[in-house]
């Protein structure tokens, strides 16, 4: 018998895209070996929508330089509800080659983690006639903006009530909406070596209350400044200060960290691979709101300090962190400043962790494998005990309890 094929699409921009689509892609591997054939791309590129591609690319670096043009973007966005029609004149080039890329590859199912590439595969399947699957998976884990509502899919997947209701405020009907964990990479959950081997390894004092510093892998954002202030005050904690690609920031604080003493221990990086070793070793992860990030740390329990949304789909996770107090929501120095000074206080964590155990945030990427590969008639191993049916059908949880 044929294999089956399965066509998981993303765009790299930044690593929220990517991750939940490799993750994914591992669990198939994992679930059914070569009994399928599952393969992720980085779909305008792919394709050979080189010039959409960068401009898409382009745009999000854009968007976390300069917020305000993303929000207007998503303003519009929401205004235009499911008249999406202008999608065809902008990104064009994307939509022709990607919809031709579709037709080489012949998919059983395409499964998309980003709002374009959802588009151009239900583009195709409407073009070509074909009959092929697309599903999608909303990253955005408390959203679920126009883009999103794309009644062209069979099902729409999402990790809580608070996308599922956004989804249904666009028209989406109830019954293609299935409320599934956020999917993270299985691997991200193998720590090799214990916290305070971590800590020791980069010069830190393992009784120390350490916060980890990210701003997503393009390694842009005001939280570096606030860091730096926060630095120079002296405070008896452990920074772990993650630049990413950006080489500037990195230089910066290697510069610091050589050139200016501070009671504050320092640990300045650039792109790391080890982000879970990192985050597991930390008490407070602060930084901008980013899906991939803030849903990892709520995973391992860290309470998280936002300083800065790029755009309103990030916006509705510090809403959602604020709301259940397992978070802070710090635009300014001083709110940052005084928010970590009350935190490394005896005592100034528990609450917010007892939150986060309450809420019991659990990964589903086996339940999302599993999803797909049902629907396209390919049976999986049984659930294991703790894994949970899906709750689209009925009265939906605050956040998915599924797990892996």
């Amino acid at each position: 018998m044929e294999r089956k094929k399965i066509l998981i699409t993303m765009i790299e921009v930044g690593f929220g895209h990517k991750s939940p689509a490799i993750a994914v892609k591992e669990s198939i591997d994992s679930l059914v070996g070569e009994k399928v054939q599952a393969d992720v791309v980085d779909f305008a590129k792919v394709s050979g929508a080189i010039r959409d591609d960068l401009m898409i690319k382009g745009s999000w670096d854009l968007a976390l330089a300069f917020p305000l043009s993303a929000r207007v973007g998503y303003l519009l966005m929401e205004l235009s509800g499911k008249n999406n029609q202008y999608i065809d004149v902008l990104w064009k080039e994307f939509v022709f080659k990607g919809i031709d890329y579709i037709q080489k590859y012949q998919p059983d199912l395409v499964f998309a983690t980003h709002a374009l590439a959802l588009y151009v595969a239900v583009k195709a399947r409407e073009t070509l006639g074909l009959d092929f699957k697309v599903i999608a998976y909303v990253v955005d884990p408390f959203d679920g903006y126009a883009w999103w509502a794309n009644e062209g899919a069979d099902a729409l997947l999402v990790a809580s009530n608070e996308s599922r209701e956004r989804l249904l405020h666009h028209g989406i009907k109830p019954e293609i909406i299935h409320t599934i964990g956020f999917p993270i990479k299985k691997s991200f959950f193998s720590i090799q070596q214990p916290c305070k081997s971590t800590l020791e390894t980069l010069g830190l004092d393992p009784d120390r209350i350490t916060i980890l510093i990210s701003a997503g892998s393009q390694g842009i954002g005001k939280v570096y400044f606030f860091t730096e202030i926060l630095y120079l005050l002296n405070l008896k904690i452990n920074l772990i200060v993650v630049s990413g690609k950006n080489k500037i920031t990195k230089a910066h604080f290697d510069f610091i960290k050589k050139n200016i003493k501070s009671e504050t221990k320092l640990a300045s990086l650039g792109f790391v691979n080890n982000m879970n070793e990192l985050m597991c070793s930390s008490d407070i992860v602060a930084g901008k709101a980013g899906a991939s990030t803030a849903m990892e740390a709520l995973f391992m329990d860290k309470p998280m300090i936002f300083t800065e949304w790029a755009t309103y789909n990030d916006r509705y996770i510090i809403q959602f962190a604020r709301k259940y107090k397992i978070g802070w929501y710090c635009p300014t120095i001083a709110s940052f400043v005084n928010t970590v000074k009350r935190a490394i206080e005896p005592g100034g964590l528990d609450v917010y962790r007892k939150n986060l155990e309450n809420l019991m945030f659990a990964p589903g990427t086996d339940d999302v494998a599993r999803f797909l590969l049902n629907s396209i008639g390919v049976d999986t191993p049984a659930h294991s005990i703790n894994q949970s049916a899906d709750t689209s059908q009925e009265s939906p949880p605050e956040i998915s309890r599924s797990c892996t």
